[in-house]
């Protein structure tokens, strides 16, 4: 066939094999076209802030089918390549066919995905990197970045988190490789700051009794002839070394004496120890971890599975799995596949999670209809939700019942329940015209080789 190259010098669009390319410098620029219409976007720009605009706008466009489009990189142009990496790359304005070959096998499978609306920030995200995923036939690799708060920047992925939604990403990317829709190649772990999740940590030694980091480690000295063991500054005369309790002077390591351990003393507290504390401290938010307190995580690569591109197609399978009564809450059903998902992962990882069970019953609420009752779940579901951390899970499976699930929580009752407890009991009782009403929370710490639905048994004996 012969190709040929046509450009249109007004709307700076390029005709190629059948195939639209948009040269765009500025977000006002694509603005004012209509993307369903063109097949790939070029970035015609070395301004680093107008082209990072112009890949958000397409990438988070509502639309799936506009944000897989291809978005090539000029090759007169330079661009950072923290940035770059969110592209399909560079392209030669002189050698098209690479890159409309590149085109035409995304356009194709791009058309073989269910575009189906999802509820949730996360499902959204899931499905578009799935998407991406398919589309380019590749796989995401984590590339080293100091600006990142991790250390490590995803390609694509990283477009629809904010710097502060670290750990909701890593946990997006967890609950995708344990359904099965996604493959990981484990690459690296990061210890992160409990507080902030960065990773920029200054790991230095401390006084275990006052946690002072002015401390001095010096050599214990063994004497062989006498037995006497103590530090080595005990053992320092003007002449050498001699033993304080024989008066024997140490001459040769190995034959008169050796130095099996050293030990620490603190130049604050003088406190003298043979195990300094280690903490790791934060330079980005100052906090002190000690290194128990670090959040481990695992960074890898990610393909998607053949199960994840059967969820890309199946609309009717892909629509079950984010089913939600409201905003944020889900069916009790959808809860029940993610907390056994969390059942195994707790078996694998030892790590500690909850579930929780809220309960209210009060007699005025239970003469509500259904439209009312279904109202009520919306909002005191967004109540709940507006206390509990982007990790954790929400589901309802009546107006007065509410279940929760907290990965990674320790505490039989965390402090967020008791806010949740206090805060609902008293604004149901206020709107009632009540006094505080009874809330009734419990929990239960997930053990190896139980059920979710014996946990839910539980509650309601």
């Amino acid at each position: 066939m012969l190709n040929v190259l046509r450009h249109n010098d007004r709307t700076n669009k390029i005709q190629f094999s059948g195939y639209t390319l948009l040269r765009v410098d500025h977000i006002s620029s694509i603005q004012q076209e209509s993307l369903t219409f063109v097949d790939a976007i070029i970035i015609d720009t070395e301004n680093n802030e107008h082209a990072t605009d112009l890949v958000f706008f397409i990438r988070k466009n509502a639309d799936l089918a506009i944000a897989l489009k291809p978005i090539f990189i000029n090759n007169t142009c330079q661009l950072n390549k923290t940035f770059e990496i969110h592209t399909d790359g560079y392209i030669d304005l002189n050698e098209l066919s690479i890159a409309i070959n590149r085109v035409d096998i995304i356009t194709k499978r791009s058309k073989r995905i269910s575009h189906k609306n999802t509820v949730g920030h996360d499902y959204q995200v899931k499905q578009k990197i799935l998407a991406f995923l398919f589309t380019r036939n590749s796989t995401i690799v984590p590339i080293t970045n100091r600006a990142s708060l991790i250390g490590y920047s995803f390609p694509f992925i990283d477009l629809f988190y904010k710097e502060e939604e670290v750990m909701s990403k890593l946990s997006m990317l967890e609950k995708s490789v344990e359904c099965g829709h996604l493959s990981t190649n484990l690459k690296d772990f990061v210890h992160l700051c409990k507080r902030c999740h960065g990773n920029y940590l200054n790991f230095v030694e401390a006084c275990p009794k006052c946690d002072s980091i002015d401390i001095k480690a010096q050599d214990i000295v063994h004497h062989f002839v006498c037995a006497h063991v103590a530090p080595e500054k005990d053992f320092k005369t003007k002449d050498g070394l001699a033993c304080p309790k024989c008066d024997k002077q140490l001459r040769h390591i190995g034959i008169d004496y050796d130095k099996p351990s050293s030990m620490y003393s603190c130049n604050c507290c003088n406190h003298e120890f043979q195990t300094a504390k280690m903490i790791a401290k934060c330079i980005d938010c100052n906090a002190e971890n000690e290194l128990s307190a670090l959040i481990k995580k695992a960074i890898g690569s990610y393909s998607i599975t053949s199960a994840g591109e059967e969820w890309l197609r199946g609309g009717e399978e892909q629509s079950s799995q984010v089913s939600l009564l409201n905003d944020g809450v889900m069916t009790l059903s959808l809860f029940k596949i993610i907390a056994s998902q969390e059942l195994k992962r707790i078996t694998i990882s030892k790590s500690t999670s909850q579930i929780a069970h809220i309960l209210f019953v009060n007699e005025r609420l239970d003469t509500f209809d259904d439209a009312t009752k279904k109202l009520l779940v919306k909002e005191i579901g967004a109540i709940i939700k507006s206390y509990l951390l982007p990790s954790d899970v929400m589901a309802a499976d009546n107006y007065n019942s509410y279940y929760l699930l907290l990965p990674e929580t320790k505490e039989q009752f965390p402090k967020r329940l008791e806010t949740i407890q206090y805060n609902l009991g008293k604004l149901l009782g206020d709107n009632l015209q009540e006094r505080l009403l009874d809330i009734k929370i419990q929990t239960h710490q997930l053990i190896e080789k139980e059920t979710v639905d014996s946990i839910i048994k539980q509650f309601h004996k």
